[in-house]
């Protein structure tokens, strides 16, 4: 039988099994920490030898930014569907905060290296960080713009908007993530109120 498990494995296309060895990763920096992981224990969870795992990818930081990636690309796909086209300003309101606590409620490993890690491992984690939450900024961004009668207001009005909108969004998300002092739906509630609020003071675009 363990003759037949490795077969199996070793059948697995490169796509999948990375995928495998990132769910280890993630779930053994979730419980040490990423200076207390191993990378001995990472491959004991994904069932590789440690020279597989070193053949996708080179050490810890690499899994690290690997991780993050996903993370980031997963949160911003569950952002942009469905299109604004498709959609009242009030309704993809609504989709973006559900879907934010949608993806934590389901990734919340992935949204705490993003959001609420101390991640001072290497610059290039910082960046990799930064430039998602730059992304999350500018898919915000694009979607009151679509809203928003753009002869009235100008673009760096939407732009700072948007910046103030996901810092909310973030901060109470990650409040409750926390604390779960109150059920998820009257923090996504008052959150719906409170971005409908701000957005409700712009002048919207023109059909």
């Amino acid at each position: 039988m363990g003759t037949d498990q490795t077969n199996v494995r070793k059948r697995l296309p490169a796509s999948q099994r990375r995928e495998i060895i990132l769910d280890a990763a993630l779930e053994t920096f979730a419980e040490y920490g990423y200076h207390g992981a191993l990378m001995d224990t990472i491959a004991e969870r994904a069932q590789v030898t440690k020279p597989i795992l070193y053949r996708h990818f080179s050490g810890k930081l690499d899994l690290l930014l690997a991780i993050i990636d996903r993370a980031g690309e997963n949160l911003r796909k569950s952002l942009l569907q469905p299109d604004s086209s498709e959609m009242d300003w009030i309704t993809a309101i609504r989709h973006g905060v559900g879907s934010y606590f949608d993806f934590v409620e389901h990734s919340e490993s992935g949204f705490r290296l993003i959001y609420d890690t101390d991640l001072n491992v290497d610059k290039r984690s910082q960046e990799r960080v930064t430039e998602i939450r730059s992304s999350i900024i500018d898919l915000v961004n694009q979607r009151i713009t679509y809203y928003t009668d753009t002869d009235v207001v100008p673009p760096e009005k939407i732009y700072v908007t948007s910046v103030m909108i996901v810092g909310m969004v973030e901060s109470t998300v990650i409040h409750w993530m926390n604390t779960r002092r109150y059920p998820r739906e009257v923090y996504e509630e008052n959150l719906v109120r409170g971005v409908a609020d701000i957005l409700g003071k712009l002048p919207p675009r023109k059909r």
